[in-house]
């Protein structure tokens, strides 16, 4: 039972380890450093090539978020060319100019990469933040954007996935007993509905635990007969 249980956690620690690490490194009160202590205690000697993996991944993210948003003032800069028309000539001329050099700016891939390490390695220069049990780090790094955009942003798509998958599979596992042998043959949405019915139920009594309830029969029940109606 015990090797069952180790497999199926290196099974989903080696699916997510990396994206964690990324996570822990858009952490100010963590960055590297937390990377740097836990993994040679989980790794030991294949600890430095898993730590240069995670900082690599995290490379890799911020020039494709640099990338994205190359992209977008590129976009950004053309609609503001046809739309100099109604302006005087010398405004006109000057914003031109300046969306040449937009133009230009996202067309050098070179400043792209640099700017992106660059981005990252003013991060992890600077020293961790203290660790205090109410921190806000949505907050932190929206105080941040300006200095930090690209890494704002992929703080935000990152920080934003749950940390682990038992929640889904627990909902997997709620199908499976509404889904028998004897029930087979629900509509996706007549499922859908005894779920989230089933849920919000048992919300309400857990809520309600102090009062007194009537024993009702749940959706659950696999039992041929009818069940009684409660009073």
């Amino acid at each position: 039972m015990t090797q069952k249980m180790l497999e199926k956690y290196d099974k989903y620690w080696d699916n997510c380890h990396i994206m964690m690490g990324v996570a822990a490194v858009l952490d100010p009160r963590y960055k590297m450093k937390l990377v740097e202590f836990y993994f040679p205690l989980i790794y030991g000697e294949r600890s430095q090539s898993k730590v240069d993996e995670v900082r690599q991944n995290c490379c890799d993210l911020l020039v494709d978020y640099q990338s994205r948003r190359t992209k977008l003032l590129g976009n950004s800069g053309g609609s503001g060319i046809a739309g100099t028309s109604c302006v005087s000539n010398i405004d006109a001329s000057d914003s031109d100019i300046l969306d040449m050099y937009d133009k230009f700016v996202a067309s050098s891939s070179s400043q792209v990469a640099s700017t992106s390490l660059t981005e990252l390695d003013m991060y992890l220069e600077e020293i961790v933040l203290p660790r205090t049990q109410h921190f806000d780090i949505l907050s932190w790094w929206k105080t941040n954007e300006v200095k930090y955009p690209n890494l704002q942003k992929m703080a935000k798509d990152i920080l934003a996935i749950p940390v682990s998958t038992v929640a889904s599979e627990s909902d997997f596992s709620h199908s499976e007993r509404i889904v028998g042998p004897h029930r087979s043959r629900l509509n996706l949405t007549t499922l859908e509905a005894l779920m989230c019915s089933q849920r919000w139920l048992w919300g309400e009594v857990e809520g309600n635990s102090s009062n007194s309830l009537p024993t009702c029969p749940t959706i659950l029940d696999e039992e041929e007969d009818d069940p009684e109606e409660c009073v």
